[in-house]
């Protein structure tokens, strides 16, 4: 008896989940479908970026290897390579195309490239500030220190991944502007802090010893020399008599 309940129990369930695979299986099968192609996709997507990535590296390297054999055509070769490659390589080309345009004597050009880079958001933050560093480093000395400052001042707060590089710079204008207070407080900012290269440290020592007598010096000219008198204040003027008694006015 109790294997005849079983048997109308499970066939009431057959006839249940069938009831229910009719009603809502097509969506199943349409989940696990989208699931395998949104998976095929993904790792499809990943297959192409990592050979795109290895064709861009090997190109890369290649650019660089012929732009040292025949430096003359360094720049227009990596030109060509920035064109083609994503835009991490694009930058990174970009940078070296600057760089060969520098080197070639062509410090405008040069210039030219870092403000583009600097302004291309593609390249990320970090290669944007390297460019607008590398492009201040050939203004210094042909550019006003207002507009180094205005170029790097940005660049020198916590935080900033080329904040020492942009001090030194910064303190160097400073420096050949005869700012001297301003140089010497980027040059101990770079003293202080802990990140800085030991190279870095170094120079900022260096500048700082030279800044000294230079400061010293312009304190000792805005003093007044020693043993001279202050300057005596000017005589009160004298009050006039008042008229004496029974004088008519």
């Amino acid at each position: 008896m109790s294997d005849i309940f079983r048997e109308v129990e499970e066939d009431l369930r057959r006839e249940e989940l069938r009831k229910i695979w009719d009603k809502y299986g097509i969506y199943v099968v349409g989940l696990a479908l989208g699931i395998v192609l949104l998976t095929a996709a993904v790792v499809g997507w990943r297959a192409y970026s990592l050979s795109e990535a290895e064709e861009a590296s090997l190109a890369y390297e290649a650019a660089l290897a012929e732009a040292e054999e025949t430096p003359e055509a360094a720049a227009e070769k990596l030109a060509a390579l920035a064109e083609e490659s994503p835009a991490g390589y694009a930058a990174l080309a970009q940078l070296r195309r600057a760089a060969a345009l520098a080197e070639e004597g062509d410090r405008q050009g040069a210039i030219s490239v870092y403000e583009q880079l600097a302004s291309n958001s593609a390249a990320g933050e970090i290669i944007q500030e390297l460019a607008q560093i590398k492009a201040a480093s050939l203004l210094i000395g042909n550019a006003s220190h207002d507009d180094i400052r205005l170029r790097l001042v940005g660049l020198t707060g916590e935080g900033k991944p080329w904040r020492n590089l942009a001090r030194e710079l910064l303190g160097l204008s400073a420096y050949e502007a005869g700012e001297y207070a301003e140089a010497r407080s980027l040059f101990q900012e770079i003293t202080r802090d802990n990140t800085a290269t030991p190279g870095l440290r170094d120079r900022a020592h260096v500048m700082i010893a030279l800044i000294s007598p230079k400061m010293a010096a312009e304190a000792l000219e805005s003093s007044p020399p020693a043993g001279e008198p202050a300057a005596e204040e000017a005589p009160a003027e004298e009050a006039a008599p008042e008229p004496a008694a029974g004088e008519s006015e």
